[in-house]
Order: C-alpha cells, then sequence, then structure tokens
C-alpha cells in the first residue's frame, strides 16, 4: 500500500509537502509556547506524517536503525501495559515534538548566516590556518551546524577529497561545539531529558571544555612528525577567520540567555524555538528580502533534509518513553542510590563507548535518561555528560553521522577517522571527567 502510494506520489511533491509539514508543526509547537490551546500532539502528527513521506528517500542504514528503535520501544510499552502501566497515545505521537521544533528553528539561521564562499581571498597556510580553520567551523558551526563544515569543506578540498589534518580540524572543530552550543542538536537532546539544566552554570564548565579541545587539536597537529598519513602543519591550507564572525554566535546566545531571565519559566529548548525564528525573519525583512520568499526556501531546501532526524529522533522518543514506562512498571529501583560525580562518570564513560560501538548518542541519552530518572540526577551534571559524550563520541565514532558525511563526501573512510581521533577520545575523556568533579562539588552534588 505505502509502496503504491510513494509511486504516484511524485518524489518533488513529498519533499514539499513534508517541508510544509515540518515548518507547520514547528509553529503549532511555538503556539503552545506562547499559550494558545494547540495540543502538541497535532504537531507530533505531523513530524511522523513529514516522516513517513521521507522515509523511501533515506539510506538504508538510517531505515533499519529507526525500525529498531521503534520495535523495542514498542515491546517495551507492550511488556509495561502487560504489568499494568498506562500508555499513553499523546505521548507516543508527540514524542521528542519539542526537541525537533527547536532543530526546525535552528535551520532558520541558515537564511542569515553562511561563510563566505568568495574564491578571491587568498587561503592562509600553516599553524595560523589551523587556528583560523578551527575558530571559524567552531563558530559557524555553533549557529548553522553541520552546512557550516560542508561550505568549509569543500573551499579546502582538492580533487574532491581532503587531506587527514583537514578532516580532523573540520571534525572536531565542529563536533566541540556540541559542549556548549544552544543551538546544536546535543543541547536539544540534553535538554529534553534534562529540561532543569542551568545553563550559565553549565557553560561555566562546558565552553572550557570546548577550548580546551581546540586547544588540544591545535598542539596535536602542530608536533606531529610527518610520515605515513600525517604531514607537516607548513603544508595545512585552512579557511580564514574574521572578526565579524564573532558577532552573531555571540549575540544570539546572549539574547538567548537575557530572554530565558527574562522569562525563567521558558526552557532553554523554548526559547530558541522562539527566539530564533522570529531573529531570523526580522533579519530578512531589514535586508529587504522577502520573508515569504525565504519560507519558501525553507520549505523546499531545509527543511525536507531533516529525514534523518525526523526518524532518529522521533523513533528515539518511542523508545525512550517505553523504556521509562517499563523502569516504572517494575518499580523503578536501580542498584544506585544517588547520581554523583563518581555515576556521572562511568555514565560518560559509558556513552563514549557506546559510540565507538557505533551506536548513535541520541539512542545512549534515551537509555541513560530513562534509567537514572529515579534517581532525580541533578539536571546541569546530566547535561554536561550529555553534551560531553555527543562533543567526544561523535568525531570517534566510526558510525557516526559526521564521519559518514566525511565518507561519503570526500571519500575518507569513517574507521581512518576513528584512528585518527582516538587519542584525541582519550585525552579530553580525562579533561571531561576532571570537568564532571568540578561542576559536581561546584553543584554541591554528592
Amino acid at each position: 500500500m505505502l509502496t503504491l502510494l510513494f509511486n504516484r506520489f511524485p518524489a518533488l511533491s513529498r519533499r514539499r509537502l513534508s517541508g510544509g509539514l515540518i515548518l507547520l508543526s514547528m509553529a503549532l509547537v511555538a503556539a503552545g509556547l506562547l499559550g494558545m490551546p494547540v495540543a502538541r500532539t497535532w504537531a507530533g502528527a505531523g513530524y511522523w506524517m513529514a516522516a513517513a513521506l521521507l522515509w523511501p528517500a533515506l539510506a538504508r542504514r538510517n531505515r533499519i536503525q529507526a525500525l529498531l528503535l521503534l520495535a523495542i520501544g514498542g515491546l517495551c510499552l507492550a511488556w509495561s501495559a502487560g504489568l499494568g502501566a498506562a500508555v499513553e497515545v499523546e505521548r507516543i505521537v508527540a514524542s521528542n515534538s519539542g526537541l525537533l521544533s527547536m532543530l526546525v528553528a535552528v535551520s532558520f539561521l541558515g537564511l542569515v548566516s553562511r561563510p563566505a564562499t568568495e574564491g578571491d581571498e587568498r587561503l592562509p597556510r600553516g599553524r595560523r590556518a589551523v587556528a583560523s580553520t578551527l575558530g571559524a567551523v567552531h563558530l559557524f558551526g555553533s549557529v548553522i551546524n553541520l552546512s557550516s563544515v560542508f561550505i568549509i569543506g569543500d573551499r579546502l578540498a582538492r580533487r574532491g577529497t581532503l587531506s587527514r589534518e583537514q578532516a580532523i580540524v573540520l571534525i572536531r572543530g565542529f563536533t566541540a561545539a556540541a559542549f556548549w552550543s544552544p543551538f546544536f542538536a546535543a543541547m536539544a537532546v540534553a535538554l529534553s531529558v534534562a529540561p532543569g539544566a542551568d545553563l550559565a552554570r553549565l557553560w561555566l564548565v562546558s565552553m572550557p571544555l570546548a577550548l580546551l579541545a581546540m586547544a588540544l587539536t591545535f598542539w596535536q597537529l602542530c608536533r606531529q612528525g610527518t610520515g605515513g598519513e600525517a604531514s607537516a602543519v607548513s603544508e595545512f591550507r585552512g579557511y580564514p577567520l574574521h572578526a565579524g564572525s564573532l558577532v552573531l554566535p555571540a549575540l544570539l546566545a546572549a539574547c538567548v540567555l537575557l530572554l530565558h531571565e527574562w522569562r525563567p519559566a521558558l526552557s532553554i529548548l523554548a526559547v530558541i524555538t522562539l527566539l530564533v525564528p522570529a531573529l531570523s525573519l526580522a533579519v530578512v525583512v531589514a535586508g529587504r528580502r522577502s520573508p515569504l520568499a525565504a519560507l519558501g526556501q525553507l520549505v523546499n531546501g531545509r527543511l525536507p533534509q531533516m529525514g534523518n532526524e525526523l526518524a532518529l529522533f522521533l523513533t528515539a522518543g518511542v523508545l525512550g518513553y517505553g523504556l521509562e514506562s517499563l523502569i516504572a512498571a517494575w518499580g523503578g529501583t536501580l542498584p544506585l542510590a544517588s547520581f554523583g560525580a563518581l555515576e556521572a562518570s562511568l555514565t560518560y564513560l559509558a556513552t563514549v563507548l557506546l559510540s565507538l560501538l557505533g551506536i548513535h548518542p541520541i539512542i545512549c541519552i534515551a537509555l541513560a535518561g530513562s534509567v537514572l530518572a529515579p534517581l532525580s540526577p541533578d539536571h546541569t551534571l546530566l547535561a554536561l555528560v550529555f553534551l560531553s559524550s555527543w562533543a567526544v563520541g561523535t568525531p570517534t565514532g566510526p558510525l557516526s553521522g559526521i564521519n559518514l558525511a566525511f565518507q561519503g563526501r570526500y571519500g575518507l573512510d569513517s574507521f581512518r577517522i576513528m584512528r585518527w581521533n582516538l587519542g584525541y577520545l582519550g585525552v579530553m575523556s580525562a579533561l571531561v571527567v576532571l570537568a564532571i568533579w568540578l561542576l559536581a562539588a561546584l553543584l554541591g552534588v554528592d
């Protein structure tokens, strides 16, 4: 039946309709956040319909992963129902709709912020080029996410590929933004599980971790010898960073914090969902561009490309709800009495290990969030664990989205990328564990 429907429904029409449904679903969530009587179920239904329309275009690996998550989550819900637990259909439909709305909101930034791609500027070389490329991909990536990596990567690529050092700089510089950026998928996932996290306190620890990650990358590349796959840092050809690049990330982060302080009842997820589209469209209007044309650009461009995110986050939401329901039906008991620095460190290390085995961080976060919920963990500490596991586990996971994207776009084997980042993984994990203990002390968590 689905095959017949897809055959009769042209792919271009499916993309446009899915883009419209995604935008409408985000608008419904935003309306609910503003106090309008809109049920989150309608937004969830829109996201599920969009995911179904985009399903044929997903990679086979992503379809299998989504089906496994859905099957395991469904089995957990069926098991918990058999134990007497009440299963809410509305919660299944609306699973992760708030998180997805934040990601849709962030896509608006692509209308107003893109790295320059002019070919007349001479590209820097050597150590200065390493530093400027790390800064550029980190700052642009923190705002417009993965598209910034490919804009910069395509500028640097020669004969369709990148050098080992260029790939390391782009991947690590980008994923380090997961430590702190409120516009990153990692933050959306972390705050969906730990909505009570104090972002200002979290940044006191996570921002230095991001700086340390980039400093470590710079130091490793500058001191490496030549031979094998490695080349001298003097041969590194990088991307220029201008002072103007600092303005938008700093302005957006400041606006998020100020609005959250003004309306503390709104979570950071809610603040971003409301703020970013409004600011982006205001910039579009100020630039004498048509807001309707900008929205059309989103509906026909970026939003239909969210099929993988939709399938993964919706089914991971079902998995998380299923695990939570099953644990509650069992009595919610764990062999742990509390969630302190030791438990947080072990959770981080387990999540990174699973990333090395090819399991996506969102699955690990959904699992850990459900298992740890009965302990009532401090949300700020929990958010640091999740952000750190994403920031460190993603560049080393051979099946992570960015490594597979580099394999497909630039012909770099994802397992080679994993090997290049293993030393980085070890040092950063030690630093993350230290940061966890420091934050636990600052929070007064035993």
